[in-house]
């Protein structure tokens, strides 16, 4: 996914900050995935008698599995949620380079926690969360 990056070192990369729409259409992208994944899997294994009643029972359990999701997908060599590769986004420090699992779990938990600081993106130059502020990370432009 390095093709962004064209030039030879992190330090001279420019990159263009992803905008609040991009975000949340990725965010929206990821959790069609897991409803769609979700619905399919009570469906085909008749876990449950309906989907609202699989939710209810397992709500925790797709909990924990989100997080992970998010967790590595983000801190993967992608840096990229399946949402963000599909809205050509990627997630990068603010030294241009990779995100590591450790800065991808604090970034989750954090934006878990701070999701109303998604509206700062609308008033900073690199449009970054208060989450994003936090963990020195910042949500770009792949193409």
């Amino acid at each position: 996914m390095d093709e962004i990056l064209d030039e030879k070192t992190y330090e001279t990369r420019e990159v263009k900050p992803a905008d609040f729409i991009t975000r949340l259409a990725a965010f929206a992208v990821d959790i069609i995935i897991f409803i769609i994944l979700s619905y399919g899997l009570n469906y085909a294994f008749k876990i449950s008698t309906s989907y609202v009643a699989f939710l209810q029972l397992y709500w925790w359990q797709i909990l924990i599995i989100i997080s992970f999701y998010f967790i590595y997908f983000d801190g993967s060599e992608s840096n990229a949620t399946l949402g963000k590769q599909i809205m050509n986004i990627r997630l990068l420090t603010e030294e241009k380079r990779d995100v590591d699992f450790s800065t991808s779990a604090k970034h989750y938990i954090l934006s878990s926690v701070l999701f109303f600081g998604y509206f700062s993106i609308l008033m900073n130059e690199k449009k970054q969360t208060t989450t994003d502020k936090f963990c020195k990370v910042i949500v770009v432009k792949v193409r």
